[in-house]
């Protein structure tokens, strides 16, 4: 069994009072603390990949789980924010192309790292239920049968609570 852990980045600081481009906006406190705990949480996923959106606040709250395992937190355009169509026959080509390209080399385990706006019609194109949450570093795990790019299962996993385990919320 393959799977894709779809991560929602953790919190970041405030959008309104941040000046500089917003791709370079940084996590908060808060939201460093929840890239810690998910890399404790996910230290033996063993995840072989780790893609992320090109925004900072992305590849930070990857960057602990990545190192953990000796890896490189690896850009990836397609999960920019408002980088996907809404609509769900796009949604679902998106989801078959992230897994394609992911598991092509071998993977087994591959994590990435996205926004807001993408991950819920990635979830539905997964089988969750619409309107699916995924709050600030909420992760969710999709099992895939081994045949190419169909998901067999989408689970909510929780968020990583600062204080440490998975906030079901």
């Amino acid at each position: 069994m393959r799977s894709l852990y779809l991560v929602r980045h953790a919190v970041a600081r405030d959008r309104d009072s941040w000046s500089q481009p917003d791709r370079l906006r940084p996590l908060n406190e808060i939201g460093w603390r929840q890239a810690v705990v998910l890399a404790e949480l996910l230290a033996d996923a063993g995840i072989e990949v780790h893609y992320s959106s090109p925004a900072l606040r992305c590849r930070d709250t990857l960057l602990p789980l990545a190192h953990g395992a000796g890896r490189q937190v690896l850009d990836d355009t397609r999960l920019l924010e408002g980088g996907l169509a809404q609509d769900q026959g796009s949604a679902d080509a998106a989801l078959k192309g992230l897994i394609r390209a992911y598991f092509a080399a071998g993977a087994r385990r591959a994590a990435a790292c996205s926004h807001g706006d993408l991950l819920p019609p990635l979830l539905e194109a997964a089988g969750a239920a619409p309107g699916s949450r995924c709050p600030k570093g909420g992760v969710w795990r999709l099992d895939l049968t081994d045949e190419k790019d169909r998901v067999s299962q989408a689970v909510y996993l929780g968020r990583p609570d600062p204080g440490g385990g998975w906030d079901q919320r």
